[in-house]
């Protein structure tokens, strides 16, 4: 399907981890020039590929040899999330929601996968300085990596900065580990990048609140270097400053929204934006308000998102759809969020 010229399967899976010490397939992964990483359950790559205690099996070291000479290695949902050395997101069924009330959890804390859940260790190790979220805007995953990245912070494998992956969408990453490290967004949709480094949070029982982080959201075309943080957006979008469409900006009675149908004939555009994506970028289109919120459906407690485009360095760029009917590709940066508990 996508024209590999041959393929090898890695004999490698939860059911047969003597693999990942078999010289033989160690050698095999030497031979690759490409290594792809599939999805599912992101701790079963760790319990697959790293022996007891953390300790990265031959298999696992070999697969990094050949990425730091240059092969290409990628993943998709549960493959990209383990990508990463920092805390290590488990489990495809926590919620925002269940997140902000409830908190996140150490794997072998919890079984109830409603709850969500780290790896305290982190992931293979490919990459250094950020959490990986993956299926990200169309399951509303906002919260849950705010919550996971101020949660988890202070930990040794913890990080201020996380960012999460839309559906039909590829953030690539080149020049890792050194200072010019980049990552451009390719595909239909968009990349969160959320930071809590300057954040405050209050948490009291069945209550949690943080206020003040730095939240941006890239589409096809934009990049940011990852050591420093700048954004460079794409020359086919425009300042929003100016020229937007819209009086008010959009608010909402269910921020997180996961319920969103995508369409995919012939390409897999969205029949409509997820809840979260569409709120924010419609406080960049408004003429008149610089700020907005989206609530939570779920109550007891209610949760309220708050965001701005009054701070410093704010700024929303778009690529204009050829009329009102056609979606625009927007992006933005610095937008302010604060979550509180409303009742």
């Amino acid at each position: 399907m996508y024209h590999a010229r041959s393929i090898y399967c890695i004999p490698i899976n939860v059911n047969t981890t003597s693999g990942n010490s078999d010289p033989h397939v160690t050698e095999e992964i030497k031979q690759q020039t490409g290594i792809f990483f599939a999805g599912g359950e992101p701790e079963k790559v760790i319990e697959s590929l790293f022996l007891k205690n953390h300790i990265p099996s031959p298999a696992l070291l070999a697969i990094k040899e050949m990425f730091n000479a240059g092969i290409l290695v990628s993943g998709s949902s549960a493959g990209a999330e383990c990508m990463p050395s920092a805390v290590m997101a488990w489990g495809g069924t926590g919620s925002s929601y269940n997140a902000l009330q409830f908190g996140t959890y150490e794997g072998s804390e919890v079984s109830d996968r409603d709850y969500q859940l780290y790896d305290k260790d982190g992931g293979v190790g490919l990459l250094d300085g950020f959490i990986i979220d993956a299926h990200f805007s169309e399951r509303g995953r906002e919260g849950r990596l705010i919550r996971l990245l101020s949660d988890t912070r202070h930990l040794h494998h913890g990080t201020d900065w996380g960012f999460g992956i839309d559906e039909d969408t590829a953030i690539v990453i080149t020049n890792v580990g050194t200072e010019d490290e980049k990552a451009e967004v390719i595909g239909y949709k968009g990349v969160f990048f959320a930071d809590v480094s300057q954040s405050n949070i209050t948490v009291k029982y069945n209550s949690y609140g943080i206020t003040n982080v730095m939240v941006h959201y890239l589409t096809r075309g934009d990049s940011i270097f990852l050591k420093n943080k700048t954004i460079i957006f794409s020359s086919t979008k425009s300042p929003m400053s100016g020229f937007e469409r819209n009086s008010r900006a959009m608010t909402s009675t269910d921020i997180f929204n996961s319920n969103i149908k995508i369409s995919h004939f012939n390409e897999p555009l969205p029949v409509h934006n997820p809840e979260f994506v569409k709120v924010a970028a419609s406080i960049f289109d408004s003429k008149l308000d610089n700020s907005s919120y989206g609530d939570t459906y779920e109550h007891n407690p209610k949760f309220r998102v708050f965001m701005s485009r009054s701070g410093p360095g704010a700024e929303g760029y778009t690529e204009r759809g050829q009329d009102f009917q056609t979606t625009d590709i927007t992006s933005y940066k610095n937008l302010q969020v604060n979550i509180s508990s409303v009742g």
